[in-house]
């Protein structure tokens, strides 16, 4: 996974990302709630592309089969290659520590209005966690869509649209019930006069996205683990989503 040059290229796309936002206006109220989020835009794309090239170098119709004696079988690899999501999601854990730390010795943001107008608001841990677990769901789907389809090409071109469309125009995604399912919650849920960050809402979105890595996690795999990841992660995900429905404060 270190070795995909479509990594590298979106952590360092990332990285300019972040730095030219953080240099910015310094008490522009929306970057409170879209630096941390639209930072790793770049990321998921590079994360994605790496991934499905990892997952479909283990299909058997694209490559000659292993020798029979060899120690690691295709589920094993896949496992493998789960585990080199630790490269994208362990750099992003590490941006995610320095923007929460930069953000409190600055002081925070100025963010919402009236009498809940704040001019030192920070990130949660609940906030921080959800890019990590945004990219490891990207990279177990990637890895899983890689070792379906034979033709990576087709695959990465569809993959990169869909990331676009969930990601790009976040503000399709900001609607009162369909925020639930959104890859990341980019705005604070709103009412009529102000903003609000629900931290149920934010903690439990961190659950869903758990909940689809074990999805594609399972997904990815060909062995006996598969079906209980798919149902318990399916499961979860879909608790998730009820449970901010019955703790919205709409």
């Amino acid at each position: 996974m270190a070795r995909r040059v479509s990594l590298w290229i979106g952590i360092v796309l990332t990285v300019v990302g972040v730095v030219s936002a953080a240099r910015g206006q310094p008490d522009w109220s929306a970057k409170f709630r879209d630096l941390v989020p639209l930072s790793i835009f770049p990321l998921t794309f590079g994360t994605y592309i790496a991934a499905v090239r990892a997952g479909n170098r283990d299909r058997s119709d694209n490559r000659p089969p292993m020798d029979e004696a060899a120690p690691l079988d295709g589920d094993d690899r896949t496992v493998a290659r789960l585990g080199s999501l630790v490269v994208p999601v362990g750099f992003t854990v590490l941006l995610m520590v320095m923007i929460g730390v930069a953000s409190r010795i600055e002081g925070g943001f100025r963010f919402g209005e009236g009498i809940d107008r704040t001019e030192s608001a920070t990130y949660s841990a609940f906030d921080l966690l959800q890019p990590p677990l945004v990219i490891a769901v990207i990279g177990a789907a990637g890895i899983a869509i890689g070792r379906a389809f034979r033709w990576a090409g087709p695959s990465i071109v569809i993959g990169l649209l869909a990331l676009f469309m969930g990601l790009g125009p976040w503000w399709l995604w900001n609607d009162r019930y369909v925020y639930t399912t959104a890859l990341m919650q980019v705005q604070p849920l709103d009412f009529p006069d102000q903003y609000v960050i629900h931290a149920p809402t934010v903690a439990l979105h961190d659950l869903y996205l758990l909940g689809l890595i074990a999805v594609f996690s399972g997904l990815a795999l060909r062995s006996r683990p598969r079906g209980r990841l798919v149902i318990g992660g399916a499961s979860l995900a879909a608790l998730a989503v009820v449970a901010q429905l019955a703790v919205s404060p709409f």
